[in-house]
């Protein structure tokens, strides 16, 4: 067994919820270490909505200039489209005096701005690619730290919180017992993307249909399409020729006719709901979606993690700086 150096919380998974912790806990003098199992960002199509509760959260946490600067666009309405009847409403997404942005931006470059972040702030140490596979304990059972698997070997690492941001199926959730139970809805979601037509304006765009209908939001030169599938479809759609697959997303959103529809990255998630009975169990902290998750259209599932990301630093944080070795007295 190979022993790495200690923190004083150990952040598994690297995810927005993961990323977006160790950006919170950089306001207080805490070294975090981040372990991530996946060798790089992005690969597949997942949400990429900020509402301004995150991009409020942002602006607390230094990084709102970051994800501006990754030609985030800003959008404030949603619009309701009918394919044979058009437009046929326009809502405000944003109040008229909200002190924060909508914005949107691929899912795979926010957790890249939010990582550059941690790292340039200087107290957040990252192990990729890491599993973790079991956790460690004290004789009274508490939580101490993480074994998990390099490509260097086995390590383990020590801290004073360990927090579980390894989405729906945590192995850190199951090592600690904790049982949730998935409702799984009768839908599965489809991400895509297409180039950006001329005529569209930055909005978030939802496209009506008796099939399922179509969610469309813009990015610099394409636009991000989630569109609602049979729930266990995703092997057929993903398999479909591009020909059949263009048919079908452009008889639901007629506005992509005319430009390319791309399905690099393309995936079809099986959607659930999940609420943890706890988020805390013997020291240890479950946060995002191996706490609670949702449907994640227009950005829910992002909001809930990063606010819980958010409220956890707060809660922690000057207790951490503190050096008090229990949380119990904050947990």
């Amino acid at each position: 067994m190979i022993a790495s150096d200690d923190a004083d919380v150990i952040v598994v998974g690297g995810g927005i919820a993961g990323l977006g912790l160790a950006c919170a806990l950089a306001r207080y003098d805490v070294r975090v270490l981040l372990l991530e199992k996946r060798k790089a960002s992005g690969g597949i199509h997942r949400g990429d909505s900020l509402l301004p509760r995150s991009t409020g959260l942002f602006a607390r946490w230094g990084v709102l200039d970051a994800i501006r600067g990754a030609q985030a666009q800003e959008i404030s309405r949603l619009e309701i489209h009918h394919r044979r009847m058009g437009k046929l409403c326009e809502l405000p997404l944003v109040q008229p005096r909200a002190q924060h942005p909508y914005l949107v931006l691929p899912h795979a470059k926010i957790e890249q701005v939010l990582l550059g972040q941690a790292l340039a702030f200087g107290r957040t140490t990252l192990v990729r690619p890491a599993k973790a596979v079991d956790l460690l304990r004290d004789d009274t059972g508490r939580v101490t730290g993480v074994r998990y698997e390099t490509p260097r070997g086995t390590l383990e690492s020590r801290a004073r919180l360990v927090v579980a941001c390894d989405g729906g199926r945590s192995i850190v959730r199951a090592r600690l017992g904790i049982d949730v139970a998935a409702r799984f809805y009768d839908h599965a979601y489809l991400g895509l993307e297409a180039d950006r037509p001329a005529s569209y304006e930055n909005a978030m765009r939802v496209h009506f249909h008796e099939k399922g209908g179509v969610l469309l939001m813009p990015r610099p030169t394409r636009v991000g399409i989630g569109m609602l599938v049979e729930a266990g479809s995703g092997e057929r759609w993903i398999r479909m020729s591009d020909d059949e697959l263009r048919a079908k997303v452009c008889e639901r959103a007629p506005i992509l006719r005319d430009v390319a529809i791309h399905r690099e990255g393309a995936h079809v998630y099986e959607l659930a709901r999940a609420h943890a009975p706890r988020y805390v169990q013997d020291g240890a902290v479950i946060i995002g979606d191996a706490a609670h998750c949702t449907n994640p259209t227009a950005g829910q599932g992002m909001t809930m993690a990063l606010g819980s990301a958010g409220a956890l630093a707060d809660l922690v944080g000057p207790a951490l700086e503190r050096g008090e070795a229990r949380l119990s007295r904050v947990l």
